[in-house]
């Protein structure tokens, strides 16, 4: 039996916030600061204060959008070869995304991060197991024009791995840019095998800004899906309570998912939740704080009932080295994410606040990966399992399981999963082999995985992508 998945609402309170959102949405509004967006929903029968720039969503318009949301959709890698379904009912990792700094491998120092960081990674993703897609690590800094920082980050991914991609940026140009970049590299008709995936934030509390808004109707209207993310901050942009940071959460991701089906009906959307509370003693933004955690469960619960797929972030921490505090906030965010049905994961490879990247940290967290799917999965028991004929074969009498038939047919199985940087052997084993810490072994990994040959593109196509970052960089 699988684990049971976790929940901390009951259906009771999932729908006292429903209810709550769905009378903010009619009564309060959204404020939509876009006239092309605004005209489109007076002109889908939506009220609209043009002096306010208020939209107010009916309970009807937004049970509308939520039907014509897909209930899953297929993912395709860079080959146009099918990589996974989301709402599936598995989850599904990724790596990134838009960090500023690096942790160098070498120095062991923490400096501002390059577009060739962005390319070690991604080549790192395409042999990790875990990773299914690639979220843009950094906005590389070493960019000489930064608005298009983004764009060597996709680049240098794309080059490198043939992974799907998930992109996210709030300049409608850059966005663009993005599209083209994947639909050059891509073997494929992408509005119906979709390869990357990009996500939009309203500003909370409660609107959305312009540019976000072009790009978000770009994106729908050529079919790429969509994650809707609010960022919502207890006490700043939320209220301090739970409760009444799931409601600002719940209102801002309704509201563009209302917006996404009435600009392109049909299009995949995801219910995302990027979970920020507040240390009111410091003023930090927290991510990887216990709060943020239950709030994960909270989403997914939300999302289900809604009956749409669900995206969050994690594994996250807010420590800024590799120590207790990471592992734990990591494991606790990770564990949640997975165990309450998420579909979509994102953030291997980062920490301090998702401020910081590292090819050490992708690779304890790809094998943190296995470990929550490894306990996702459960126990499988039936007749086999349970091995009664083999117990009663060796039976009380001093007997060993080590040669038996069915030790030998389940070794090799996935029934124990088998770790790459946790230390499992005894003291005077790890002593021999150098006493070595994770981050050391995840070292190794990385140097044996940066032998093998990157999975790179044509010539050709890859002078078409330098084209259109260059002509970018030009028009900017």
């Amino acid at each position: 039996m699988e684990l049971q998945k976790l929940s901390v609402l009951s259906e009771s309170e999932i729908k006292m916030i429903h209810n709550a959102s769905m009378e903010i949405l009619s009564s309060t509004g959204v404020k939509i600061l876009n006239k092309r967006v605004l005209s489109i929903l007076k002109d889908k029968g939506l009220e609209i204060s043009e002096e306010k720039l208020i939209v107010k969503f009916t309970k009807t318009s937004i049970e509308d959008s939520l039907s014509s949301v897909p209930r899953k959709f297929d993912v395709f890698d860079r080959n146009g070869k099918y990589a996974f379904t989301i709402g599936d009912g598995n989850p599904h990792i990724g790596a990134g995304h838009n960090a500023v700094f690096w942790k160098d491998s070498e120095t062991g120092e923490t400096r501002p991060s390059r577009t060739a960081d962005v390319a070690r990674f991604a080549h790192l993703c395409d042999y990790l197991e875990e990773i299914d897609i690639i979220g843009i690590p950094v906005m590389p800094q070493d960019v000489k024009v930064p608005s298009a920082t983004l764009l060597y980050g996709v680049k240098a991914t794309i080059e490198n791995s043939r992974k799907p991609v998930y992109f996210s940026t709030d300049s409608p140009q850059v966005n663009q840019k993005c599209i083209e970049l994947i639909k050059t590299v891509f073997q494929g008709d992408i509005k119906k095998r979709p390869y990357g995936i990009c996500q939009f934030s309203p500003t909370s509390p409660l609107f959305w800004e312009g540019p976000v808004l072009d790009a978000l109707y770009d994106s729908a209207v050529q079919r790429i899906p969509i994650v809707i993310l609010p960022e919502p901050n207890t006490g700043i942009s939320a209220p301090y309570t739970l409760a009444g940071l799931l409601t600002v959460h719940n209102v801002e991701c309704l509201s563009g998912i209302a917006i996404t089906q009435l600009l392109s009906p049909g299009v995949p959307v995801m219910y995302g939740s990027s979970w920020t509370t507040t240390d009111m003693r410091t003023g930090s933004a927290l991510v990887g704080s216990v709060e943020t955690s239950l709030c994960r469960i909270a989403g997914s619960q939300i999302s289900n009932f809604y009956n749409i797929p669900h995206h969050t972030t994690a594994p996250n921490s807010d420590n800024h080295a590799y120590d207790e505090q990471n592992g734990w906030e990591k494991l606790l965010s990770l564990l949640c994410a997975v165990a309450s049905g998420a579909d979509l994961i994102i953030n291997c490879g980062m920490f301090a606040t998702g401020m910081t990247s590292s090819h050490e940290q992708l690779i304890m967290d790809n094998e943190m990966s296995s470990i929550v799917k490894r306990m996702a999965r459960g126990i499988l028991v039936n007749d086999e399992t349970i091995a009664k004929e083999t117990i009663v074969e060796i039976g009380p009498q001093g007997g060993q399981y080590l040669t038996s038939n069915h030790t030998l047919k389940w070794l090799r199985s996935d029934e124990h999963l088998h770790t790459q940087v946790s230390v499992r052997e005894p003291f005077s084993l790890w002593k021999s082999k150098g006493l070595k810490d994770t981050e050391k072994m995840a070292k190794e990994v990385m140097y044996q995985i940066e032998k093998k040959p990157v999975n790179s593109i044509p010539a050709e196509i890859k002078e078409k992508l330098d084209s259109i970052v260059l002509l970018a960089t030009e028009e900017n």
